[in-house]
C-alpha cells in the first residue's frame, strides 16, 4: 500500500513539475523578453497565433509590411474545424492553412529547442526563414498529403533575440486538424530533461500496470473460475499499451512501428476500456451491475471497437466524442451501481467508490482537456493509479478472505478426514471383532452340538442297556454313569451361560472385597474331586478400595482355583495351591500357583484359544483359559500363564481399579 502511495506520490510530482506556464501569445507575438530560462525552464507557446487558412505562405511572403490577405487568430493548441469549416466542401476537419507566431527571447547564449507533439496530419516548419523539420508532407490537396504524427525536437537559434515560426499544416485523414498539442521552447538541458521524465513516467505507468497484470493473470492460471481476475489482467495489458502509444508516443523508443498502427492501437485500447471495465464490475459487484446493462455495454462497445479495427483513420478517430458520451454514461451507471454496493456493505465497495469517484473526475477533466474546452493538466494517470490501488487492494483482499476460508476449510476437512479416519479404525476395530465373533460363533455351536449330542447319546445309551437289565447293582451303576454324563453336559451349559454372559452383559462395577470371593470361591470347590487333599496358602493384601464387576471377578478367582484343583496331581503327596491378591497403586494382581500337572512348553501359546486342551488327564469343556482371558480383557486387564510340565503351573492376572470410570 505504501509503495503504491508512493507511486501515485511521484506520478502527481512529475504532472506537477511539467504543467503549462501561464505566459501566452498574444496577437502572434509572444514576449519572454524578461524571463530567465533558469527560473522559468519551459514556457509554452499557448496563445492567439496568427492563422491564415487555405492558404500555405512562404517565408518571404511576410518580409513585405502590408498584412496578408486572410489573416486571423487561432488558438494553440486547438482544433481548426472551425477556422477551415466548409474549405472547399472538405469533410469536417479537413484542410490546409498556415500558422505563424513571432518570439521575443530573452538576451542570453543558451541553446533553445522547440519541442512538438503530434500536429494533425502533417506539418512543414520554418524557424527564421529556414525549413528545418516537416512531419509527413502537407499539400493543398488529399492525394498530396502525407500525414504522419510524430514528437518532434527541433533546435532553433534566435535572429537577433527574435524567433519567427511559420508552419504548413494540412490535414486529410483525421475528423480534427490543426496544432491541437502544446508546443514548448526552452533551453535544450531542460527540454530534454523534460522529455527523459516523460518518458520514465510513461515506461514507469507501462511497467507498474504490466506486472500488475502479470500478477493477476497468475493469479487466474490458478483460479480459473475467478473472472474477476482475467478481466482485471485484460484492463492492466491495455491500460500499460495506452502508456505507450500516447502522449510522447513512447513505443516508439521500443521498436519502430509505423504512425498510422500506433494510432488505431490507441483508439482500440481506448473503444475495450469500457466493456473490459463493465465486465469487471459485473463480476466484482454481480448484485448490483446489471446484466442487460452489461450486455447493452458489451454491444455498443463491439460496435466502436469493430469500426476501430476495419475502419479508415478518419472515420475510427470521428467517433471519439461519440466515444466519450458512451464512456460517460457507462461511468455514470457504475458509479451508481458502485453507491449501491456501498449501500448494501459489499466487501470492499466503499473504498473501491471513493477512488472511482476520484478517477470519475479526473477522466472528465481529461477529456474537456483534451477537446481544448478547459485548460488544465492531465490527471487521468493520477485517477487512474487510485483506482487500480483500490481494486488491487480490493481483489488482494478478496483473495486473502478466500485463502483464509480455504485454509478454514481445509482445516475443518482434515479434522474431518481425521474423524473418518478414526471412525473407519473403528469400524475396522469392529469388523475385526465381528469376524472373530463369527468364527467363534461358528467353532461355538460346531463344538456345543457335538459336546452336547456326545453326552446325551451317552445317556440314553445307557438308559437302553438299562432298560433290558434286571441286576440292581448294574442298573445303578448305569445310572452313576448316566448322571455322570449329564453333570459334564451341566458343568458345559454352565461355561456356555458364562461365556454369553461375559459377552453381552456390560460392566457392574462396585466395590471388591477380595478376601470374601476367595473364601465363597473355596466353599463352593470344597466337595470337588481330590479337593480336600489340597493345601491352600492364601496371601491377600487389600488397604485400598478396589472397584470392578463383582461377577467377574468371582468368574476370575472360580476359574483360578478350578482348575489348579481340576489338574492337581494325585500322585503327589504334598499337593497345594497357593493364592496370593496384592492392591498396589491402583491395580490387583492375582497370582494363583500349584504344583498339580504341569503344561508341556509345546501347548502354551494355545492355551487361550477356545476349546484347546492341552491334556486329557481331567475332564473339561476347553472353554475355561478362553473365558479367563476375555472376561479379564473386559475389565481392561491383562494375563500372562508360567508352567513346567508334572511341576506346577502359575497364572498372573493384572487388573486395573476402575474407580475412574464409576465417576
Amino acid at each position: 500500500m505504501k509503495c503504491y502511495l508512493l507511486n501515485t506520490w511521484l506520478l502527481l510530482s512529475v504532472i506537477t513539475a511539467t504543467a503549462a506556464d501561464t505566459t501566452t501569445v498574444r496577437s502572434g507575438y509572444f514576449d519572454i523578453s524578461h524571463i530567465n530560462w533558469q527560473q522559468a525552464g519551459i514556457v509554452q507557446l499557448n496563445g492567439d497565433w496568427e492563422f491564415y487558412p487555405a492558404v500555405f505562405y512562404s517565408p518571404n511572403d511576410f518580409n513585405n509590411t502590408q498584412v496578408l490577405p486572410g489573416k486571423q487568430f487561432i488558438k494553440v493548441p486547438s482544433f481548426w474545424n472551425n477556422g477551415i469549416k466548409n474549405q472547399n466542401n472538405q469533410k469536417e476537419g479537413c484542410g490546409y492553412g498556415t500558422y505563424r507566431v513571432t518570439i521575443l527571447c530573452p538576451k542570453q547564449n543558451d541553446l533553445l529547442v522547440l519541442k512538438l507533439l503530434t500536429v494533425a496530419s502533417a506539418y512543414r516548419l520554418y524557424i527564421n526563414g529556414q525549413e528545418l523539420y516537416h512531419s509527413g508532407k502537407p499539400d493543398s490537396t488529399s492525394a498530396g498529403t502525407i500525414p504522419l504524427l510524430k514528437p518532434a525536437i527541433v533546435p532553433v537559434t534566435p535572429l537577433h533575440d527574435t524567433i519567427e515560426i511559420i508552419m504548413h499544416v494540412a490535414n486529410y485523414s483525421d475528423r480534427v486538424g490543426g496544432v491541437w498539442d502544446y508546443i514548448s521552447l526552452g533551453p535544450s538541458k531542460n527540454i530534454y530533461s523534460n522529455l527523459l521524465k516523460s518518458n520514465a513516467l510513461n515506461f514507469f505507468v507501462a511497467g507498474s500496470f504490466f506486472l500488475c497484470s502479470a500478477y493477476f493473470a497468475i493469479l487466474f492460471v490458478f483460479f480459473r473460475r475467478k473472472y474477476i481476475y482475467f478481466y482485471f489482467t485484460v484492463l492492466c495489458i491495455i491500460l500499460s499499451i495506452r502508456a505507450l502509444v500516447t502522449g510522447e508516443v513512447s513505443i516508439h523508443y521500443i521498436v519502430s512501428i509505423d504512425w498510422e498502427i500506433v494510432r488505431r492501437i490507441e483508439y482500440i485500447s481506448l473503444f475495450l476500456t469500457v466493456p473490459v471495465m463493465a465486465l469487471f464490475s459485473y463480476q466484482l459487484f454481480p448484485k448490483e451491475f446489471s446484466r442487460k446493462v452489461l450486455y447493452a455495454v458489451l454491444i455498443i462497445g463491439a460496435l466502436f471497437l469493430s469500426v476501430g479495427l476495419f475502419a479508415s483513420h478518419y472515420y475510427y478517430t470521428y467517433l471519439l466524442p461519440e466515444y466519450g458520451w458512451f464512456l460517460i454514461l457507462t461511468a455514470c451507471y457504475g458509479l451508481y451501481a458502485y453507491i449501491k454496493a456501498s449501500k448494501h456493505k459489499r466487501q470492499g465497495s466503499s473504498i473501491f467508490l471513493i477512488s472511482f469517484i476520484i478517477f470519475f473526475f479526473t477522466s472528465i477533466n481529461d477529456v474537456l482537456y483534451a477537446n481544448l474546452i478547459i485548460e488544465s493538466t492531465q490527471l487521468f494517470y493520477v485517477g487512474l493509479y487510485v483506482l487500480v490501488i483500490a481494486i488491487t487492494i480490493l481483489l488482494s483482499r478478496q483473495f486473502s478472505y478466500a485463502f483464509k476460508s480455504l485454509r478454514i476449510a481445509n482445516r475443518e476437512l482434515s479434522e474431518i478426514n481425521h474423524e473418518l479416519h478414526q471412525k473407519n479404525i473403528s469400524i475396522k476395530d469392529k469388523n475385526d471383532q465381528l469376524q472373530q465373533l463369527n468364527a467363534e460363533m461358528d467353532i461355538l455351536v460346531y463344538r456345543t452340538s457335538h459336546d452336547l449330542k456326545s453326552p446325551l447319546a451317552s445317556t440314553l445309551g445307557i438308559l437302553q442297556i438299562a432298560k433290558t437289565e434286571t441286576d440292581t447293582e448294574k442298573i445303578n451303576t448305569y445310572l452313576d454313569m448316566g448322571e455322570k454324563a449329564l453333570n459334564r453336559m451341566e458343568f458345559f451349559i454352565n461355561d456356555i451361560l458364562d461365556f454369553a454372559k461375559n459377552k453381552r452383559v456390560g460392566l457392574d462395577l462396585t466395590d471388591i472385597h477380595f478376601s470374601q470371593l476367595v473364601q465363597q470361591s473355596l466353599e463352593a470347590h470344597e466337595f470337588a474331586h481330590n479337593a480336600k487333599s489340597i493345601v491352600k496358602e492364601i496371601e491377600i493384601k487389600q488397604e485400598e478400595k478396589f472397584i470392578s464387576d463383582r461377577g467377574r471377578i468371582s468368574m476370575i478367582i472360580n476359574n483360578l482355583i478350578s482348575n489348579a484343583i481340576k489338574y492337581s496331581d494325585e500322585h503327589k503327596e504334598n499337593k497345594f495351591i497357593r493364592i496370593s491378591i496384592v492392591i498396589e497403586q491402583n491395580t490387583a494382581i492375582l497370582k494363583v500357583t500349584d504344583n498339580g500337572l504341569g503344561i508341556g512348553q509345546e501347548h502354551l501359546d494355545k492355551l487361550f484359544s477356545m476349546f484347546y486342551r492341552a491334556t486329557d488327564a481331567a475332564q473339561g469343556t476347553g472353554l475355561g483359559l478362553y473365558m479367563l482371558k476375555e472376561t479379564v480383557e473386559k475389565l481392561k486387564g491383562t494375563v500372562s500363564l508360567s508352567s513346567v510340565l508334572n511341576e506346577g503351573t502359575t497364572v498372573t492376572v493384572t487388573l486395573p481399579n476402575l474407580s475412574e470410570n464409576i465417576e
